[in-house]
C-alpha cells in the first residue's frame, strides 16, 4: 500500500484501508460522524424489514434519538432484570413457532422483532 489511505472494492462492497495511526485517528476519531457507519446486511435489513431498528440505523439524528429512548427504557440493570421474564417467555414462543413452521422463519423473526420494539416503545 503506497499511501496512508487506500480503497478497494470486493463484490460491490467498498473497503477503506488505513495504513497509519495518523490516518486512523483523523478518519475514525476526528471525523467519525462523517466516516463511521454500519453496514446493513441485506437479509436482515431489507428482506426482514428491520432496516429501521436501532442496530441497523445509520448514524444521525434518528439513531441518536432512538438510542436515547432505548437507554431510558432498558439502560439500567433493574430495567434489564424487569424484562428478563418477558424476554424468556417471548423467546420460548418464538422457538415454538419456528419448530412448528420452519418455512416461515423470516415471518417469525419479523414478528419477534416488531414485538420487542413495541415493548420498548420504538415504532
Amino acid at each position: 500500500m503506497a499511501g496512508e489511505v487506500a480503497h478497494i472494492q470486493v463484490f460491490g462492497q467498498h473497503i477503506i484501508l488505513l495504513n497509519s495511526t495518523k490516518a486512523a485517528i483523523e478518519m475514525l476519531d476526528k471525523k467519525s460522524v462523517k466516516y463511521s457507519d454500519r453496514a446493513v446486511p441485506p437479509f436482515v435489513g431489507d428482506l426482514l424489514g428491520n432496516r429501521h431498528s436501532l442496530p441497523l440505523l445509520s448514524y444521525g439524528d434518528t439513531f441518536r434519538e432512538t438510542r436515547k429512548r432505548f437507554h431510558r427504557i432498558i439502560g439500567t440493570r433493574a430495567a434489564v432484570e424487569e424484562f428478563s421474564d418477558i424476554k424468556s417467555m417471548e423467546i420460548h414462543k418464538f422457538l415454538k413457532r419456528v419448530l412448528a413452521d420452519p418455512e416461515r422463519l423470516a415471518a417469525h423473526l419479523r414478528m419477534y422483532v416488531e414485538y420487542v420494539l413495541y415493548l420498548l416503545g420504538v415504532h
